[in-house]
């Protein structure tokens, strides 16, 4: 299961000394949008120092940068790391040319972009274990207007998702640049979990908690799981009675997947 992924930027020592101990579901170090140009070299030394520790969170992520990926693997090769994660994916070459040099390595595609997300059916195919929405450059590549309710890139976020379950990929919704503002952040997170994202990427750990709530089933979830798995436990029926609601086997799928997250 995965809720919450809180990027990491390389190149601020202070976030980076802070990474061991944030428990999140997973973190994700990001060397490309968070790392100018003259700050790449030292970010690369202080990434391979600091993923020789242990971490708190479940899942260690990279989040590279293409042109620098020879590098990246060099500095990197023998660090413990859970999966690589590619940034404005467009389509099926912008994966394979990271696998070749990163062979068995999991990989994870974010959409940022038009062509990633006309090119979906090829990339959510190619092999990687994750799509990533990336709003902001969705907006800016599709010169977009904000509108509330993200109504401005609704249907590429709901494309990404239709993709990822189509294929059986983890799916994580983008980020929300307010990190103060907590309300807009908790409606944001109950869309992306009304639309089917199994989490969210994080810019700042205090939307850990609240992320980690929203992607999380709810009490009346568990109990309306609960008592459909205890209706079907001895019942070869196909359809069965829940608290006055008619239930059918789909919705045991639903209620065990509840109770078990994948």
């Amino acid at each position: 299961m995965m809720r919450s992924a809180l990027f990491i930027p390389c190149a601020n020592p202070k976030a980076m000394a802070k990474a061991a101990t944030l428990a999140c579901d997973a973190l994700i170090f990001d060397l490309e949008d968070a790392v100018g140009e003259t700050e790449r070299d030292e970010a690369l030394v202080r990434l391979a120092e600091t993923l020789a520790g242990r971490f708190t969170a479940k899942a260690v992520l990279v989040r590279i940068h293409p042109q620098y990926l020879n590098a990246i693997h060099k500095a990197l090769a023998g660090a413990a790391i859970d999966g690589l994660v590619i940034p404005k994916v467009n389509g099926v070459a912008d994966i394979s040319g990271v696998a070749h040099v990163w062979p068995n390595m999991p990989l994870w595609a974010m959409i940022e972009t038009a062509q990633g997300v006309v090119n979906l059916g090829e990339i959510a195919t190619a092999g990687v274990k994750g799509l990533i929405a990336g709003p902001n450059d969705l907006r800016k590549d599709l010169r977009t207007r904000p509108i509330a309710d993200r109504a401005d890139i609704l249907f590429a976020l709901s494309q990404i998702v239709l993709h990822a379950r189509a294929n059986d990929l983890i799916v994580l919704d983008g980020v929300y640049n307010a990190f103060r503002d907590e309300s807009g952040f908790a409606a944001e997170c109950k869309q992306g979990r009304d639309l089917g994202f199994d989490g969210k990427t994080l810019i700042h750990p205090a939307q850990i908690a609240a992320c980690e709530a929203a992607f999380s089933p709810s009490v009346a979830e568990i109990a309306w799981a609960t008592a459909v798995i205890a209706a079907f436990e001895d019942s070869a029926a196909g359809v069965v009675s829940v608290n006055g609601e008619m239930v059918e086997r789909l919705h045991l799928e639903q209620a065990k997947r509840i109770i078990t997250p994948e």
